[in-house]
C-alpha cells in the first residue's frame, strides 16, 4: 500500500497525477513553531479531515459535508429547490465519535456518520473510481448520488501550510452526475434532470485559526459543455494554489483570485476577479447554509452559499469562457480547529 507521509516523517508538495494512497498523518513529524518535535498526542489534536459533495441540476442544488476535527465530527446536509427558489431542507449535527468514522485514503474507502436520525456515507472506490454519497433521513432513503472519476483530470495537491504543516485537498468539479433523489415521494432521476457534482476531500495539519473564501461552478453549458470550477485562498496557496478549471473533464490551471462581498450582507452579489481580468465572475446567491458560533470554545462563522454565475474565466490555452448563468456555490468559512 501507498502511504502519503515517507518513512522519514515528510510529506511530497506539489501536484499530483496519479492517487497518493493512505493519509497516514500519525506518522508525521510535527513541530511547533520553533521546530520542535511535538509528541504523538498533538497529532491527534491537531489532524483535520472532511468531505465535501455537492450537485447542481436543472431543478435542484444540494450539498453536504462530513467532517472531523479533535473539537467535533460534525455532518450537514441540504437541498434547495431551484423552481421553487426555496431552500426546502437544513439538517445538521455534531455527534461523538463512536458513531463516525472518516477514511484516510482519498481514492478508496468509507466514511459514514450516524445518528439522531441520520446516516451519511461516502463510498470512495479505487477500482471503477466512482465517488458514492448517501443519505438516509428518518429510516428513508433521501439521495443516492454517484460520481464517475474515469474521464476526470482530478486535481491533487499538497502545499505547506503556517511554519509546520500541509494541507492536502483532492477535488474535481463538473463532473457527470447519476442517481436519485427522494423528495415529497417522488423519485427523481439525477441524470435525467441534468445533474453534474463537484467532490472535495481534504486532509492534513491546517492553521489552528482557519479562514477562506471558496467558489465552485459545477453545470452544462448553453453548448453542452461539462464546465468546473475551483478557485479558493486562505489555505491552499504557498507559492502554488489550487485554482483550476474543468472543460468536458479537462483540468487546466487558473489565476489567483481576488473575492469581494458585503461583510454585512452575504446574500449580495459577490465579485470574483484576477488581477489580470481573465477570471471575472459575479455570483448571484440564491440562498445559504449557514453556522454562525462566535461563542463557542472552538468559534464558528460559516456561510455556503449556492446560486448562480456570470462573467468569464480563463480556461485551456488561454482560452476565455464565457460563464451564462451556471449554477455553483460561494464559500466564506473561519474556523478554530483545536
Amino acid at each position: 500500500m501507498i502511504n502519503f507521509v515517507t518513512e522519514k516523517g515528510n510529506v511530497p508538495f506539489g501536484f499530483f497525477k496519479q492517487p497518493m494512497g493512505l493519509i497516514n498523518y500519525q506518522d508525521f513529524q510535527l513541530r511547533d513553531a520553533t521546530r520542535r518535535i511535538l509528541p504523538s498526542s498533538a497529532r491527534e489534536e491537531r489532524f483535520v479531515h472532511f468531505h465535501f459533495m455537492g450537485f447542481t441540476s436543472n431543478r435542484f442544488i444540494a450539498g453536504c459535508s462530513l467532517s472531523k476535527s479533535s473539537a467535533q465530527t460534525a455532518v450537514f446536509f441540504y437541498l434547495f429547490d431551484r423552481q421553487k427558489s426555496e431552500l426546502v431542507l437544513k439538517k445538521g449535527c455534531r455527534i461523538d465519535e463512536g458513531n463516525a468514522a472518516l477514511t484516510l485514503n482519498p481514492d478508496d474507502g468509507l466514511s459514514w456518520l450516524s445518528g439522531r436520525g441520520k446516516e451519511v456515507s461516502f463510498d470512495l472506490s479505487n477500482d471503477n473510481l466512482y465517488r458514492k454519497l448517501f443519505i438516509l433521513l428518518d429510516g428513508s432513503p433521501l439521495l443516492e448520488l454517484y460520481i464517475q472519476e474515469r474521464e476526470m483530470n482530478t486535481l491533487r495537491l499538497c502545499t505547506p501550510t503556517g511554519p509546520s504543516g500541509w494541507t492536502y485537498v483532492q477535488k474535481i468539479a463538473g463532473a457527470p452526475a447519476s442517481g436519485k433523489l427522494i423528495w415529497q415521494g417522488v423519485e427523481i432521476d439525477l441524470l435525467e434532470d441534468g445533474a453534474t457534482a463537484h467532490y472535495d476531500f481534504t486532509a492534513g495539519f491546517l492553521r489552528r485559526e482557519t479562514f477562506w473564501n471558496w467558489a465552485c461552478i459545477t453545470g452544462i453549458s448553453e453548448t453542452g459543455d461539462m464546465v468546473g470550477l475551483n478557485l479558493s485562498n486562505g489555505v491552499n496557496e504557498t507559492g502554488i494554489h489550487e485554482n483550476v478549471v474543468w472543460l468536458n473533464g479537462k483540468m487546466t490551471t487558473s489565476p489567483s483570485v481576488f473575492f469581494e462581498y458585503d461583510l454585512d450582507d452575504l446574500s449580495k452579489p459577490w465579485r470574483i476577479q484576477d488581477q489580470e481580468g481573465k477570471t471575472d465572475l459575479q455570483f448571484t446567491p440564491d440562498g445559504a447554509y449557514t453556522a454562525f458560533h462566535p461563542d463557542n470554545p472552538n468559534p464558528v462563522d460559516f456561510t455556503q452559499a449556492f446560486g448562480r454565475f456570470q462573467g468569464q474565466i480563463s480556461a485551456q490555452n488561454g482560452k476565455i469562457l464565457q460563464i451564462n448563468n451556471l449554477p455553483g456555490f460561494t464559500e466564506r468559512q473561519y474556523s478554530v480547529w483545536w
